[in-house]
């Protein structure tokens, strides 16, 4: 008896040893990972951070690890799930949360976000090291600030007011970006998010809230564009123009001054200026159907079909149910008597909007100059029950 419990006790000892063994072996893996993390070589970390969680699913830190690791592999959902689990094993850490929170913002997961910052005002504060991010609503960068907790609220109040933007609650962002400029008044960025949200009410004190974030930062990039905005809507084109150049000196990668600068040349009846714009502006995102639409358009004005036709079709690709690109490469196919193949587009567009009024209107040209007048006298009766215009003459021709 007393052998049998001498032995039990060794494989209880072996058993523990054993598992103290793989608990300094996941550690030292672990510090493999992050130590790739901190020298920017992430896909590598990653596959050592993977191994970790394979080998021990609970592993909290980890999943932080990871979920960073995610964010600069610009993998933003699989960094949303492992900030989510690492929330839910250690539910008292509010720079995981934070995190967390400002990337649902980002996927444009506005309601879970707004729950997340409402919690976090709740949690105690406290000192860390955490790298915390400020954002303005209407760029893609960010400005990295290391801070106390304590010192967040504003970004967390600024957040809170983007939030509310982004649902229409345009008040409580009010509300809220009043806050978050009563405790750091010297912020740019809260000013025009708090702009943003009052243009959303129509307060025409938002050129205000623009004047004095440029006030704060002369080459702030979005106040200047939303100023641009504001100018142009007013009547004032010259003095727009000269806001959208400031913007772009003061930010050349930012997306939104080119496009409006393109439509304004465009309206101007400056077209190489505004495909230089569009160019520019493909650099930076060339995922967004409505800039390669818009580039089509403007290379349909200047009768090259050939890159209009090009143009259309990228936005096709990027968004198969973008009606609108369907109508317009079924008109450049029209202007080059490929009058089938127009139909074709026209219908697809149609599929995409059965109530397509122009669709059905270009698409009974098209039937018409195929000699089908059955069909296009159905089209062109379809456009005129919808609300396109269209005149006794033309009725008359085609439906004989």
């Amino acid at each position: 008896m007393k052998i049998l419990c001498l032995i039990t006790a060794l494989l209880i000892t072996a058993a523990g040893v054993a598992a103290q063994e793989t608990h300094k072996d996941i550690r030292k893996l672990y510090a493999q990972g992050e130590a790739l993390y901190n020298d920017g070589e992430y896909q590598q970390a990653l596959i050592i951070l993977d191994k970790c969680i394979r080998e021990n699913a609970t592993f909290a830190e980890a999943y932080l690890t990871r979920a960073a690791t995610r964010q600069q592999l610009k993998d933003l959902q699989g960094a949303h799930i492992d900030y989510s689990i690492y929330v839910e094993l250690q539910p008292d850490q509010p720079e995981a949360l934070y995190s967390l929170a400002a990337l649902r913002y980002k996927l444009g997961m506005y309601s879970l976000a707004k729950q997340d910052f409402l919690k976090l005002l709740t949690m105690p504060s406290g000192e860390t090291n955490m790298v915390y991010f400020r954002i303005s609503a209407s760029t893609t960068g960010t400005n990295q600030i290391t801070t106390a907790q304590s010192a967040i609220k504003p970004q967390i109040f600024s957040y809170l007011g983007l939030v509310e933007t982004q649902l229409n609650n345009h008040k409580a962002a009010i509300v809220w970006l009043d806050s978050a400029i009563s405790l750091q008044p010297s912020e740019p960025d809260y000013f025009v998010n708090r702009g943003i949200a009052k243009e959303g009410i129509g307060d025409t004190t938002a050129y205000s809230d623009y004047k004095k974030a440029l006030a704060l930062n002369p080459e702030h990039a979005v106040a200047s564009h939303n100023i641009a905005i504001l100018k142009r809507n007013k009547g004032s084109a010259a003095e727009s123009m000269d806001e959208l150049e400031r913007a772009i000196e003061s930010d050349s990668s930012m997306l939104y001054p080119y496009l409006e600068r393109a439509s304004q040349r465009m309206e101007g009846g400056y077209y190489k200026g505004a495909l230089e714009d569009y160019n520019q502006a493909l650099t930076i995102n060339d995922k967004d159907p409505e800039i390669w639409l818009k580039r089509g358009i403007l290379k349909e004005k200047t009768n090259d079909l050939k890159g209009a036709y090009s143009d259309y079709t990228m936005a096709i690709g990027l968004n198969e149910k973008f009606e609108k690109a369907w109508l317009n490469r079924g008109n450049v196919l029209n202007k080059q008597g490929k009058y089938t193949e127009a139909i074709e587009d026209y219908t697809v567009a149609i599929t995409y909007n059965p109530e397509y009024a122009y669709a059905f209107y270009n698409r009974a040209i098209a039937f018409q100059r195929q000699k089908q007048l059955i069909a296009a006298c159905e089209d062109l009766k379809k456009a005129a029950l919808l609300g396109q215009a269209v005149s006794d003459k033309m009725m008359k021709d085609i439906c004989k």
